[in-house]
């Protein structure tokens, strides 16, 4: 006879999953979500525990600050979450092994690295939002999945075009606001968040998401996964249609007129000065690939340098806060021996590696090319049309694809398809003969 434990399985329903993949002997993948992608250092060791116990040592940051383990053992799965659930984390739910829709959740909510440190703290909403829709059977069952991501960065940190819903901070506490972006190729292909011309007091962000998220629970397609997007319906509807939707659940809100001015895409600082007088410091990690040593190592120096708090980027990068000056030289000699402090700061590549969608994996390819690029350029790294590297939106973007089966890659030039002959020489003098490939 079989005896189970409900009471102790129903805290995991709904808020714990293993993800699926197929590539380099793994077949089961953990994503960790780190709300606001911040973390404490005792986080951070336990992590790195994990990964060494379950995991091969192995780590990746993700691009929305997730942590993502590999070669998870399906039958050690409880043991994990048990572990999770007691750090106070959760995980993805992972909704890409169904075919169908309505297997999608809110994804981990991404937040401007320096959040606090040199603008407005976004850390309590961006929890509140994730511990809201976190485990609630109906949301968990949305047409697809759903990213949310809050800033105040004109950097644009946070890829603002990306996501389903982008909020962005401005003076006197509100908060306007882009919808309906992805990179990806589900209908109606690559699209750019769009403003909504208005703005949401900060007492009422958290009804506005929520309302956003039961418009696209309700409303989005439910027929065609490659239709289930939000991005696919704010297409359909139009921004003023939405808008009209919206307010009929919140109530209406006032109208702006001024325009969010946003710098660079994605600029990462490698260091500068924070609202008190401390110092903070991007420490670069190509593609995003960590191990445990290297998880401890970055604990203890945030330990020992700071006040023990990470933060992760969208870039894969990880940045240590609340260090004085006189110390960033020592942390920087102290790094050196574990991490190229020369590595590009915005190059990023998804997690091709294990998927199974591609021959040839993504991370190397983002090593090979960045080796002959200027820093200042960013560069993303997608194994297939799905973007998880949101490489349309990089100065250089690599998409991979299978032509007469062999691993191909097409080139992005700022967001634009290049012929050969018209790609900068800068581009081709670092690619390999047959391995990628630019068409019309």
């Amino acid at each position: 006879m079989i005896e189970l434990d409900v009471d102790f399985l129903s805290k995991f329903i709904g808020r714990y999953s293993l993800g699926k993949e197929n590539g380099n002997g793994s077949t089961h993948f953990l994503r960790i979500k780190i709300p606001g992608g911040v973390l404490k250092h005792k986080n951070l060791i336990e992590i790195a525990e994990l990964a060494d116990e379950f995991g091969r040592g192995y780590a990746e940051i993700t691009t929305r600050q997730d942590i993502q383990l590999h070669w998870i053992n399906p039958d050690e799965a409880i043991e994990i979450f048990e572990r999770l659930y007691r750090m106070g984390f959760t995980t993805d739910l992972c909704g890409q092994a169904f075919r169908e829709t309505c297997h999608g959740d809110v994804r981990n909510i991404v937040c401007c690295p320096l959040m606090g440190k040199t603008g407005p703290n976004f850390s309590q909403p961006a929890i509140e939002i994730d511990n809201f829709f976190s485990g609630k059977s109906e949301y968990i069952t949305l047409p697809h999945k759903f990213k949310i991501a809050l800033t105040a960065c004109g950097n644009d940190c946070i890829k603002l075009h990306a996501n389903d819903l982008s909020l962005f901070w401005m003076g006197g506490g509100f908060i306007p606001f882009f919808v309906g972006g992805g990179m990806g190729a589900s209908l109606p292909g690559v699209r750019v968040a769009e403003p909504m011309g208005i703005k949401i007091p900060a007492e009422r962000v958290f009804d506005f998401v929520k309302a956003v998220v039961d418009v696209h629970k309700k409303f989005s397609n439910i027929e065609s996964k490659a239709k289930a997007r939000f991005k696919f319906l704010v297409h359909e509807w139009g921004v003023e249609r939405l808008r009209k939707k919206i307010e009929e659940i919140t109530g209406t809100f006032p109208e702006i007129s001024e325009e969010v001015k946003l710098g660079e895409m994605g600029i990462e600082h490698t260091h500068g000065i924070q609202k008190n007088g401390r110092y903070f410091f991007t420490l670069p990690v190509l593609g995003g690939v960590l191990d445990s040593d290297k998880l401890r190592q970055i604990a203890d120096l945030s330990r020992r340098y700071g006040d023990g708090e990470i933060r992760l980027t969208p870039w894969q990068n990880v940045v240590l806060v609340d260090i004085d000056a006189e110390d960033l030289e020592a942390l920087k000699d102290e790094l050196k021996g574990n991490f190229n402090l020369k590595t590009p700061y915005r190059a990023v590549g998804c997690a091709s590696d294990f998927c199974g969608r591609t021959v040839v994996h993504s991370k190397q390819v983002l090593k090979d090319i960045t080796q002959n690029l200027p820093l200042n350029l960013s560069v993303a790294v997608s194994g297939c049309g799905n973007a998880c590297s949101c490489h349309p939106l990089a100065d250089i973007g690599l998409v991979g694809r299978v032509k007469r089966q062999k691993q191909v890659y097409d080139i992005y030039v700022r967001g634009r398809l290049f012929k050969k002959d018209v790609v900068p020489n800068l581009i081709t003098s670092c690619l390999k003969e047959g391995l990628y490939e630019v068409k019309a």
